[in-house]
């Protein structure tokens, strides 16, 4: 499609279908009356539409002009890129003439071309100058997307009506590829069951949040030596000194803290980016530009923070385990403890986005487009909302996500469950485990690749000229667990290694240090702006771009993990200092809220637009850092709602779990010491009916033969 025939049709369209002139409008709801595609209520409506703007200076009134007022324009700005024309939705859909019964009704259409149907020679004689101002400007305007024009009806008018209307110009070779719209109760709906639920869940927790804080208060007042319990899980004053309070903590893994919360600034600048630069824009040309541009690589790649988590995740989740090794045996009730802590520790502010998701966001705003967001949002989450909360989204649903950018969550959901199995293997089978995780980054790595290679995907989706739907790219390889396991496998083998002392401890000359220290952020640089001049442009390399997507992500997973391993070992000098200062690790705890609640904030601000942004770099800056501070402050509330109460309800679990299995120890002793009194010998007093380590019986029970705990306190019990 060529830019001109975009310029000259929209021109076309918005001058000759309904102009500012008064007259134009009466002459289409003339070229109307004969046709049998309009409604008759709608037929008549524009009738008198027509009519009241005609006697505009008798007995009519205003509610027509300003019908037509708030009815799309001939743009400026046309050459450059401006095709998101919205009319005035606040003025259209508040008309309301109580005399002659009307409403408003603000209709946004998407405008399609046919460029074979368009007579040139009909639009311009200066057919060759327009010729050379296509030529000049057609280069990259494809990624505008449809051009839209608004329409003021009156509300009689149905949605079919509106793009009948709006079609008239197709003899030019245009016409309106759908429809989308809304009057005053479209834009101020009546609460619907689903938000009656949603509004006295949140109201239930807001009052469980209230008085748990009064009766905390109250306790620590007459109790000085006062524990949280049950009933002051959810109390805003405990958790809230917890939570701003800086532990004077230097651990081995300090550093993540710092690592996690400029990955997280870093995905929030990838979505403000994004989510601007393809909502409505006045400059699309300037936003073509600054995407093609190197600067732009630093914001588009902010998907690589994702990697950084799932190599901190694996890293964190194998340290942790192998630190206390001596009591981390791998049966039943361990691998349950495993599950019901991370489930715990996602699940419950996660819930509540899915929540407000499923039944409250098309109360929270309203605009030009809000219905398609009300449509890819809240419609997802209605019907996949159970997908969301049981991680496999991104396998089911992957086309239909609910709150699309937690597909992370599925990812590292799915290897955490695969977790205890590789533990088991390296505890059990050093080497049979650690091949086990090279093979699983290898065969990740290969499985990107051959993806990328057989459905020509692109290394970078910021390439204009990409002939594979962006969706293919997402499904086959983006949010796919498989293909994107490589970084949390380099993570597990780094996490074991650093628990291993002969590595932990091991000194490493400067001689080296320094060239490892070069080496990496040199490779996180050519990862970051690397394919720039050679993955772009018409002409598709198949086989460079399937090397690219397969090895990109896991090398900068490798150079990420040096850089924890020499934090970690006392090699990281004044990065490591940094990287773990009490700033990062306040911060730290709010991260998750944040990445939780941002996209969709971020695409409610979009989607409530009026009127097209103007794009430059300190307007992006703007948005970022003013987004950025609007999350930390929500996940404020976050955290104290749904984290931290979670936190002290689990450890209560956890903690009661344990006295039950300490008591069913202690009873089972006094068994076991009872059988002794009859002059049955003692073998093993503290033996637990959990432990499932090899003993010895002698020849009088089991002729030496091994058996569990449970068999040996059978055979005592036997002897009675």
């Amino acid at each position: 499609m060529k830019i001109g025939s975009i310029l000259i049709a929209i021109c076309a369209v918005l001058t000759g279908s309904i102009a500012v002139q008064k007259p134009n409008a009466v002459k289409i709801v003339d070229a109307l009356v004969d046709t049998d595609e309009i409604s008759p209520k709608c037929l008549e409506s524009l009738k008198l539409y027509a009519y009241r703007l005609n006697s505009i200076g008798s007995e009519g009134d205003l509610w027509a002009l300003k019908m037509l007022d708030a009815t799309s324009k001939m743009p400026v700005g046309l050459l450059s890129y401006n095709f998101g024309e919205m009319g005035n939705f606040k003025q259209c859909t508040e008309i309301v003439s109580q005399r002659d019964r009307v409403k408003g009704k603000y209709c946004l259409g998407n405008v399609v071309i046919n460029t074979t149907a368009i007579d040139y020679s009909a639009i311009t004689r200066n057919y060759a100058y327009v010729k050379r101002l296509i030529t000049k400007i057609s280069d990259g305007v494809h990624m505008v997307g449809y051009p839209t024009w608004a329409i003021c009806l009156p509300s009689n008018c149905t949605d079919e009506d509106a793009k009948y209307v709006m079609g008239k110009s197709q003899t030019l070779g245009t016409g309106i590829d759908s429809v989308i719209c809304q009057t005053i109760e479209d834009v101020n709906p009546p609460l619907d069951n689903a938000a009656i639920i949603g509004i006295s869940i949140l109201s239930v927790l807001v009052v469980i949040v209230i008085m748990s804080t009064i009766y905390d208060i109250y306790c620590q007042n007459i109790h000085k030596d006062y524990q949280q319990s049950a009933s002051t899980a959810f109390s805003v004053y405990t958790n809230g000194k917890k939570l701003f309070q800086v532990p004077k903590r230097l651990s081995p893994l300090s550093c993540l803290d710092g690592i996690r919360v400029i990955s997280m600034i870093w995905i929030v600048m990838l979505h403000t980016y994004s989510v601007y630069t393809t909502g409505p824009v006045f400059n699309s040309k300037d936003v073509v530009n600054l995407t093609n541009s190197l600067i732009s690589m630093v914001f588009l790649n902010g998907s690589l923070a994702c990697d950084t988590f799932l190599i901190v995740g694996g890293t964190l989740v194998t340290y942790v385990f192998f630190k206390k090794e001596k009591s981390s045996e791998i049966n039943v009730s361990s691998v349950a403890r495993h599950y019901f802590h991370r489930y715990m520790r996602l699940t419950p502010a996660l819930a509540g986005v899915v929540l407000v998701s499923a039944t409250l966001l098309k109360y929270m705003g309203s605009g030009p487009k809000w219905p398609n967001f009300v449509q890819f949002f809240q419609g997802f989450c209605t019907q996949y909302w159970w997908t969301s909360i049981l991680y496999i989204q991104n396998e089911v649903n992957s086309d239909q996500m609910c709150a699309g950018h937690t597909w992370y969550l599925d990812v590292d959901m799915q290897l955490y469950i695969l977790s205890p199995f590789i533990f088991w293997m390296l505890k059990k089978y050093t080497k049979t485990g650690l091949a086990f995780l090279v093979f699983g980054t290898l065969s990740s790595i290969s499985i990107g690749f051959f993806r990328a290679f057989e459905d020509e995907l692109s290394g970078l989706q910021t390439n204009y000229y990409s002939k594979t739907p962006f969706n293919v790219y997402m499904n086959d390889y983006y949010l796919k667990t498989e293909t994107r396991a490589a970084p949390w496998f380099i993570g597990t083998i780094l996490g074991y290694m650093l628990t291993r002392k002969t590595f932990r401890d091991s000194r490493i000359s400067k001689h080296i240090v320094i060239p490892m220290w070069f080496l990496s952020l040199t490779v996180m640089l050519l990862c970051v702006l690397g394919g720039h001049s050679t993955l772009r442009g018409p002409e598709y390399h198949r086989l460079e771009n399937a090397f690219y997507i397969a090895l990109v992500r896991p090398s900068f997973a490798l150079a990420v993990g040096w850089i924890i391993w020499a934090c970690a070992t006392n090699h990281g000098g004044f990065i490591n200092t940094a990287l773990s200062h009490g700033v990062f690790q306040f911060l730290n705890k709010f991260i998750y809220s944040m990445y939780l609640l941002h996209v969709t904030c971020l695409y409610m601000i979009m989607f409530s637009q009026k009127r097209p942004l103007y794009m430059t770099i300190f307007n992006l800056a703007y948005w970022f850092w003013g987004i950025f501070m609007l999350m930390f402050g929500l996940s404020i509330i976050w955290v104290l709602v749904f984290e931290s109460p979670m936190i002290v309800l689990e450890r209560i679990i956890i903690s009661k779990l344990k006295k039950m299995g300490s008591k069913s120890s202690k009873l089972n002793n006094q068994a076991v010491s009872d059988k002794t009194k009859k002059g049955l010998p003692l073998y093993r007093e503290n033996c637990c009916m959990e432990d499932f380590r090899i003993v010895n019986i002698p020849k009088m029970y089991s002729e030496t033969k091994p058996v569990t705990c449970q068999e040996e306190v059978r055979l005592y019990q036997g002897q009675s």
